[in-house]
């Protein structure tokens, strides 16, 4: 009776072996209950390591003073200029104002490809309105990549990330409130998470996925309208 017990025990210490090694590869599973969903609705084929559950913006340079947030699904955004950290007209009839914002990442999953955790976060720059094809496969990689960013919370944690958001636009003072009005606004209408190796993986053969959307970690859309 007791022989009957080796084979199995030789199997289960087999598979326990092979579980050990491949634990160990450069590629790791990532939690399957995680997975996200692709522009066209079908699944991605890894799951996405985080959610964007806001972004806030800042008075000036007190980012514990928050005036305006942005979610999933909610993306207007009233933006003062008088708010702004840093505001100029570098042309007559022009203003540039740039914002503080702290962006709040959760992540869901673990990494499909080993990074050392070290993502990127691309200010998208468009102009508004956003036209359906402006976030197409052809921005990615990304001409100017910003410095990595380190995002090496467990599962279910939350990191802040604090960056900038820029806007360009066309300053008129109408009457008769002769306050001035913004339009022709250009700027990030967009913040999103690559981890470049999954990313690289996705937008090439045989993937071919169509959209920076699709490839990124994570994003999150701003729909800001200027005001004095």
């Amino acid at each position: 009776m007791k022989n009957s017990y080796l084979p199995k025990l030789v199997s289960l210490t087999f598979i326990f072996v092979m579980a050990v090694a491949l634990s160990c590869t450069d590629h790791t599973e990532p939690d399957p209950q995680t997975g996200c969903k692709l522009v066209d609705g079908t699944l991605r084929l890894y799951p996405c390591e985080f959610e964007i559950l806001k972004v806030e913006f800042c008075n000036k340079l007190n980012i514990n003073d928050i005036f305006g947030t942005v979610m999933p699904g909610h993306p207007d955004i009233t933006l003062p200029v008088s708010l702004a950290w840093s505001s100029f007209h570098p042309s007559p009839g022009f203003v540039d104002a740039t914002f503080k914002v702290k962006i709040h990442v959760k992540r869901i999953s673990n990494p499909a490809f080993d990074v050392f955790y070290q993502y990127i976060m691309p200010k998208i720059i468009r102009v508004l309105p956003v036209s359906p094809d402006a976030f197409d496969i052809s921005s990615f990689p990304p001409v100017f990549p910003p410095l990595p960013v380190r995002l090496d919370m467990p599962v279910g944690d939350t990191s802040i990330v604090i960056a900038d958001a820029s806007y360009h636009a066309r300053e008129q003072v109408l009457p008769p409130l002769n306050k001035p009005v913004y339009s022709e606004i250009s700027g990030n209408v967009l913040f999103l998470i690559y981890n470049m190796t999954t990313a690289n993986v996705l937008a090439n053969a045989p993937n071919n996925y169509p959209t920076i959307l699709d490839v990124a970690e994570s994003h999150i859309a701003l729909n800001p309208t200027l005001v004095e």
